[in-house]
């Protein structure tokens, strides 16, 4: 007999998004965060939503963000305590053999500064996504112009879609 893995988000309305730890740009990574915690706290008042919900935060900077760093920025950015936020949003590091795929998925652009005061910086563009309970993708939002608000009705559609 075959063993097989069964993902704990199967059959899941999943958002994702993507971010970098060090990003020093208010109204890209940590807009997403901020945005992603007013969507975890209201789908936390949702009992029928949150439980059909899957909150995921990817990492372009898996050199950097280890699971370490990320556990502690999830920890500082969302005031949300780990018991409460870690089973139902994850805050995750790609290998970065697959990150080019991913981000090629998503239509993210990546690009890291190798000269002058900006060496190092990552410069970047936004994605942010929503994958039906089957696993295909119900909506995306490329950039920053979405609101939670937006978002969460999107998501509450998908979950009653049976999607």
């Amino acid at each position: 007999m075959a063993n097989t893995y069964t993902s704990p988000i199967q059959g899941q309305v999943v958002l994702l998004t993507f971010i970098y730890t060090r990003c020093p740009m208010p109204d890209f990574c940590p807009r997403m965060t901020n945005n992603f915690r007013e969507i975890e706290k209201s789908l936390k008042q949702d009992p029928a939503a949150y439980g059909h919900t899957h909150l995921l935060s990817i990492s372009f900077d898996p050199q950097f963000d280890t699971p370490t760093v990320l556990r502690q920025y999830a920890l500082s950015t969302t005031s949300i305590p780990a018991a409460d936020l870690f089973p139902h949003w994850e805050f995750l590091s790609p290998q970065p053999k697959d990150l080019d795929a991913t981000g090629h998925f998503f239509a993210l652009s990546v690009w890291r500064e190798k000269q002058g005061a900006q060496s190092g910086a990552i410069t970047h563009s936004l994605s942010t996504a929503i994958i039906d309970g089957n696993g295909k993708l119900y909506r995306w939002y490329h950039g920053n112009s979405w609101t939670p608000e937006e978002l969460l009705k999107e998501v509450k559609s998908a979950v009653g879609s049976g999607n």
